[in-house]
């Protein structure tokens, strides 16, 4: 009879007997979860070790993202899951467990230390973008084309490399000149030291191969390159609002069915790259003019924060000073009161009590002035940043006019000079001085009909006015959407900041009073251990942004 394997899931006992942190060992891990809030410890452990578990599947370690070393060895897992959110982790050891492919490590791009020895793998796959990996352990898996191997070339930082008892190394001679070859990050190989002059013997043996891999990669690298730069540069035409101006053309074109009938008469092709190539003058152009003016819009909100920044940092120092003074002026006059040999009377105490009380309604009144300069500051600011980004505005919307006008000139040029061609070829055609099989049969069945090719042309012109004005108002909504949340998102911060400084005033009025009455209500000195720091919110009052 089979011995039944009893499968464990990682809860929160697991969790507590994996903490391997020497830092927290001093933490009493028996404790009930009742009395012990792991969501809130979970973000201190940097060491997890959950070996030997029998655990059949990765989950539950939502928290743990300052993880840095991760054991899940000698388990029962089939399948690599969320670990994503652990972008910290250096050390994963997934060692002998089932897993039969490599991925959910997309994430993990400081993974430095990574170990699937004994495991279900067939394919080479899935480490792409863990590009710090250092030692990686593939042994004893079920690899079995060498040529995969090549793929361990992305791996820029690779030193330590394990691919002992894979069919690779079972079946193939001169495996390890190959891995030495290809792999020529690598200092270790199948835990064994390479030596220099075996790897330059095999990298002459696999000269030519080599160049040509190289020339390919190299072919790539420039690819990924063009392909990163076109991204950015999207992202900024985007952020800037005037990515239509970069796909305007194609926009026109796109699902264009009469223009593709109509390119099947000889010239029009012509004139669609004459279209293309006029767009592109007038669009970068554009695009150059706009992005200069971005950038303006971008040193204006630059100096408008600075301002900001600056007169809040006036401001909140203002109101620092005045209630450092008020409470050291509160401890000396509670000190009289509380000190042990005190002899003043109960009507003394209470002048105290009420001078301080007046010294803090003026300090109140002060800071609520503070408060209310700090306002009207701010709308002096605001006002004038608006007008300026206004006017940053305006000209941007009509640079935007201007760029459409000239794009729809431009169309009007088109179909104009479609029309010539398709009315020449209709004339020619009557006049019989066409070559036989010049015109195919979709250009033929055009031509033969004047009033189809010419409502067909229209069609097509028609289109792309309309997408014209579409992309128009597109434009214009975005710019002003823009401008509306750019303003909205600076009065919603200030009326919040405005609306919690005026309560953290009302509190520590609240608090400071009640402290006072407090001298008044006993001699006990725990009265006066509460106010002699300031609580939270007027923390948050007095501390300088």
């Amino acid at each position: 009879m089979l011995h039944r394997i009893e499968i464990q899931v990682i809860e929160d006992k697991l969790l507590l007997d994996g903490i391997a942190d020497e830092k927290l060992k001093d933490i009493d891990f028996t404790r009930q979860s009742i009395e012990f809030n792991l969501v809130e410890f979970a973000p201190k452990v940097e060491t997890l070790e959950l070996s030997f578990k029998r655990i059949s599947r990765i989950e539950n370690l939502v928290g743990f993202e300052n993880l840095i070393k991760l054991c899940l060895d000698n388990n029962l897992i089939e399948e690599i899951t969320n670990l994503s959110h652990l972008t910290k982790l250096k050390w994963l050891d997934l060692s002998f467990n089932k897993i039969r492919r490599i991925q959910g490590l997309d994430r993990l791009t400081q993974l430095e230390d990574l170990s699937l020895y004994s495991n279900k793998i067939s394919i080479i796959e899935g480490l792409e973008k863990c590009t710090n990996l250092q030692c990686l352990s593939l042994g004893n898996n079920r690899i079995d084309s060498i040529e995969q191997v090549i793929r361990f070339r992305q791996l820029k930082n690779l030193r330590m490399l394990t691919l002992s008892d894979n069919p690779i190394s079972r079946d193939n001679p001169d495996y390890k000149n190959y891995v030495m070859a290809y792999v020529d990050t690598i200092k270790y190989l199948d835990y064994a030291l390479i030596d220099p002059v075996q790897r330059d013997k095999a990298k002459y043996d696999a000269h030519d191969e080599l160049i040509d891999i190289i020339e390919k990669e190299s072919v790539l690298a420039e690819k990924i390159t063009r392909e990163t730069a076109m991204q950015l540069y999207i992202q900024k035409l985007d952020q800037a609002c005037i990515l239509f101006a970069h796909t305007l053309f194609d926009d026109l074109f796109n699902d264009d069915g009469d223009l593709e009938r109509l390119k099947h008469m000889p010239g029009v092709k012509e004139q669609v790259e004459v279209f293309r190539t006029s767009f592109k003058t007038s669009s970068e152009e554009y695009i150059r003019n706009s992005l200069e003016k971005y950038e303006k819009k971008k040193q204006e909100v630059h100096d408008f924060n600075r301002a900001v920044k600056l007169v809040r940092s006036r401001d909140d120092l203002d109101s620092t000073k005045l209630i450092e003074d008020f409470n050291k002026s509160k401890k000396l006059e509670a000190d009289k009161i509380t000190h042990i040999n005190s002899t003043l009377s109960q009507v003394e105490c209470q002048r105290i009590v009420k001078r301080l009380q007046d010294e803090l309604d003026q300090v109140c009144d002060e800071l609520m002035n503070i408060e209310l300069r700090q306002v009207e500051k701010f709308e002096a600011l605001i006002d004038d940043f608006e007008n300026r980004l206004t006017d940053l505005k305006t000209e941007a919307l009509e640079a935007q006019q201007l760029f459409f006008r000239a794009v729809e000139d431009l169309e009007e040029k088109f179909s104009t000079g479609i029309r010539a061609v398709a009315t020449d070829l209709i004339e020619r055609l009557a006049r019989e001085e066409l070559p036989e099989e010049y015109l195919d049969d979709e250009a033929m069945g055009l031509v033969v009909d004047k009033e189809t090719c010419m409502n067909v042309l229209s069609a097509s012109h028609d289109m792309h006015i309309s997408r014209i004005l579409k992309r128009e108002d597109e434009a214009r909504g975005s710019e002003t959407k823009r401008f509306q949340e750019t303003m909205s998102s600076y009065f919603n911060e200030e009326s919040a900041r405005n609306r919690d400084r005026v309560l953290q005033v009302h509190e520590f009025s609240r608090q400071s009073k009640a402290s006072l009455y407090a001298l008044l209500a006993s001699d006990d000195d725990d009265g006066m251990e509460e106010d002699e720091h300031l609580p939270p919110a007027t923390r948050n009052v007095t501390s300088a942004k």
